[in-house]
């Protein structure tokens, strides 16, 4: 999933506007968050107000936009209208990348069933018939993919070349599996060594330490200390007391 990069705080939104209202949100609109093509904007209405829209920057879309007034609205109220922003943009953004992948799925599905000599025809009529599961013609679930085959960055970028029925299709989808398959080999990678420390600290929590004392019966310090090197060494020599 790509991150989302935020410019001004939701808690300074009335801070910053008050900040810029005479200068840059004048002449342009000031960008609030960015997560790939979607991003939060602040405009200028007025000296008292200012507006917040989620806006598609790639297609020059807008999806919503609110009025703040500032002589009515705290910052408090502020924030909560930014977070209800950044909520949407990024359900709008897993969305699209979820869209995405599954079109890349079915082309894998359609380079499988070429591979293995059935007809889509004859894929369908399998999938409709009444025998069990464990009989029918089926590829990887969508799951399954992408966590396997479309981490190949090589075989995914020939799959979109050979299905893509445009040039600026084909770019599209390169450049989107370029940046998706980076960022999830990132997350795995990460998810995998948290487990690792997870692990760590679980079993290093579960280890009890006991410290003890050793007392032995000696006429020196000499012979004290040979003593002590002995039981070290597993060759207890004499009387000797554990303490604790």
């Amino acid at each position: 999933m790509a991150h989302m990069f935020t410019y001004i705080k939701p808690e300074s939104m009335i801070s910053a506007f008050n900040e810029q209202k005479e200068t840059v949100l004048k002449e342009r609109s000031i960008c609030v968050a960015r997560l790939g093509d979607l991003a939060v904007n602040m405009s200028y209405v007025n000296d008292d107000a200012f507006t917040l829209s989620l806006e598609d920057l790639k297609y020059g879309t807008q999806y919503s936009g609110r009025v703040i007034n500032v002589d009515v609205s705290d910052e408090k109220d502020a924030a909560e209208m930014v977070e209800g922003f950044f909520h949407r943009m990024q359900m709008i953004h897993d969305q699209e990348v979820l869209e995405m992948r599954e079109h890349i799925w079915k082309w894998y599905g359609l380079k499988w069933l070429e591979k293995e000599g059935i007809t889509l025809d004859e894929y369908l009529d399998n999938i409709m018939s009444n025998e069990e599961l464990k009989d029918k013609i089926h590829w990887k679930s969508f799951e399954e993919y992408i966590a396997s085959d479309y981490l190949n960055v090589a075989d995914t970028m020939n799959l979109i070349s050979e299905f893509a029925l445009t040039e600026e299709e084909n770019n599209i989808y390169s450049k989107f599996i370029a940046s998706d398959i980076i960022e999830l080999r990132q997350s795995r990678s990460f998810e995998a060594l948290k487990n690792q420390f997870d692990h760590e600290d679980e079993v290093f929590e579960n280890k009890k330490s006991f410290t003890f004392g050793v007392e032995v019966v000696a006429d020196s310090r000499e012979e004290a200390r040979k003593k002590l090197q002995s039981i070290l060494t597993d060759e207890e020599d004499g009387d000797f007391y554990i303490i604790g």
